[in-house]
């Protein structure tokens, strides 16, 4: 399968400070965009159920897998009848992460990084000649100047005390730059009822001048497209040219309804979701979330007050699969199908490095929140 995650292995006599390393190491990718699944190859019996939970239970009853999952977890109990291969595992569970990380292995034909630590004693010594014997090794990280075999003596050596160093070593395996920006379709909902407003948010006026066109005209600059979503029989204001205006396909679902009418609409990879209540909505944020790194995305999703923000988020062509599922299963959440896809969440702490007052968020559902909004948005 040409879209497999790539795969590197860490090998070490057990002991030696591999699992101390990745330790360090997997934040340092995360925070360079990586996201990791690790694989940790144990020769000897382990069991992860402990007895007299639900899932022991079922697996005494007979069961040969048990599946336990939330919005935040998944774990899988079960038996296996043999080893099941590396490239099997991935195939398997890789699905929307960047990079394999097992620790173990050495016997495979994934690139692998000795890892060497001064003054080290293994539980379980490597027996003479397994480094010679080992193929495919890209790299050492050690504390000292550690021997190698002649054939491996230009390897890159990486320091153990810095996980920096092997990030970007790995980074540039994977030839990962700086992520470009996706080319956008800005998705505009105008088809609510406003029962807290009073009247169509679509008609609404800020700053003396119509509010739809005025989001219009900012998702036009950061955006190749511009596509508002009207529920049946609703009449818009006057709209600037090479607007598409599209009926909701599933009216009364609210956001998500809007969002699968958007994403089937879009000539683009991907959209921005936005409502039509968002006045102070900033074009060089959207391009800035347009850019956020994450290889394979399918959702670009702010944070704000330890909650997401849906309706100002980047969404791939991907999701409209998963939202398919998730109405035809009845789950008409904007969160119910989040986990079929890849979903990188901005840190508010992040975005709001490039975008510090978080007005963009501002939304108005009351009169009162608009006269709120349209004082701060005079004095910009």
């Amino acid at each position: 399968m040409s879209d497999l995650p790539a795969t590197i292995s860490f090998v070490a006599p057990s002991g030696t400070g591999k699992t101390t390393f990745l330790e360090k190491l997997i934040p340092a990718l995360r925070d360079r965009g990586v996201r990791v699944m690790v694989v940790k190859h144990d020769v000897h019996r382990f069991d992860v159920d402990h007895e007299g939970k639900d899932t022991w239970r079922f697996t005494q009853a007979g069961a040969h897998r048990v599946l336990i999952t939330n919005r935040r977890k998944l774990a899988l109990m079960g038996s296996a009848d043999g080893e099941i291969p590396l490239r099997e595992l991935v195939e398997r569970h890789g699905h929307g992460v960047d990079l394999v990380i097992t620790e173990g292995y050495r016997s495979s034909s994934m690139p692998k990084l000795l890892v060497a630590r001064e003054g080290a004693t293994p539980r379980r010594p490597w027996k003479p000649g397994a480094i010679e014997a080992m193929d495919n090794l890209v790299g050492i990280v050690a504390d000292h100047p550690a021997e190698l075999p002649a054939r491996y003596s230009a390897l890159p050596r990486l320091p153990l005390h810095d996980p920096a160093p092997c990030a970007d070593l790995i980074l540039e395996m994977l030839g990962r730059h700086a992520s470009p920006r996706r080319a956008l379709t800005g998705v505009l909902l105008a088809g609510g009822h406003s029962v807290r407003m009073g009247s169509d948010k679509a008609d609404l006026t800020f700053g003396g001048e119509p509010l739809l066109p005025r989001l219009i005209a900012r998702l036009q600059s950061c955006s190749e497209h511009v596509v508002v979503v009207r529920r049946e029989g609703q009449e818009l204001p006057p709209l600037p040219s090479g607007v598409t205006v599209v009926q909701d396909l599933l009216p009364d679902l609210g956001p998500l309804g809007g969002l699968l009418t958007g994403l089937a609409a879009a000539p683009t990879p991907f959209v921005f979701l936005a409502a039509c209540d968002l006045p102070l909505l900033d074009p060089t944020f959207v391009t800035w979330l347009a850019s956020h790194p994450g290889r394979h995305a399918d959702v670009i999703l702010p944070m704000r007050d330890g909650h997401a923000e849906p309706t100002h988020a980047v969404y791939g062509a991907r999701c409209l699969g998963a939202i398919k599922q998730a109405v035809l299963s009845g789950e008409l959440g904007m969160g119910t199908w989040l986990g079929s896809v890849r979903v990188e969440r901005v840190p508010e702490d992040l975005w709001r490095t490039v975008h510090p007052d978080g007005t963009s968020f501002l939304n108005v559902n009351t009169p009162e929140d608009l006269a709120r909004v349209e004082a701060l948005g005079s004095t910009r």
